[in-house]
């Protein structure tokens, strides 16, 4: 299947958003790479949070408009109701989906992707509210996400293909890191 939007032309140099260096455990234990300020399970305000209950002051400024969506699903899990975290899982979704209609980095379209599978888990397993998500919904998000992903996988920057790589291979993948060609 081929990507059909053309890659974003840069006139500048911008800085990586997607913190390879910074991991945090994902399900099951899995490392996931941080994006921003915002990005990633247990990383807020540009930290690693030491628990789940750690206060946040959301004084840094969101890196992009694909961050503050990270940003404000942050605070919606500031709630204990597993039904306000499952409603900012899906306003995460959503928001995502409105960006991906817009022209997203390559970086930013393979963050997103794999954050919109995040916010479903999140959604129908953690927070138990699938109810939330009606069947099309779901499968409009799952087509944007597998688009996003497979969009920022064929336009990969240098730099995000060495991170990628890198992730891969520290996460126990690195044969999957050798036979993948991107970047």
């Amino acid at each position: 299947m081929s990507i059909s939007r053309p890659p974003l032309e840069k006139t500048t140099e911008e800085p990586l958003n997607t913190n390879w260096s910074i991991l945090v455990p994902g399900p099951d234990g899995v490392p996931i790479p941080t994006y921003g300020n915002y990005g990633g399970p247990g990383y807020s305000n540009g930290q690693v949070l030491s628990s789940p209950d750690q206060p946040v002051d959301y004084s840094a400024p969101p890196v992009d408009p694909l961050d503050a969506l990270f940003r404000f699903h942050d605070m919606a899990y500031d709630s204990r109701s597993t039904l306000v975290r499952a409603e900012g899982d899906l306003a995460l979704i959503q928001g995502i989906q409105g960006l991906s209609l817009g022209l997203l980095s390559p970086e930013q379209s393979l963050y997103a992707g794999a954050a919109i599978v995040f916010g479903i888990q999140q959604l129908a397993l953690v927070n138990g509210h699938p109810e939330l998500l009606s069947q099309p919904q779901l499968l409009a998000a799952a087509s944007t996400s597998v688009h996003e992903i497979q969009y920022g996988l064929a336009h990969l920057e240098p730099a995000d293909a060495t991170g990628i790589r890198a992730w891969l291979a520290e996460g126990g993948s690195a044969a999957l890191a050798d036979l993948l060609t991107f970047g």
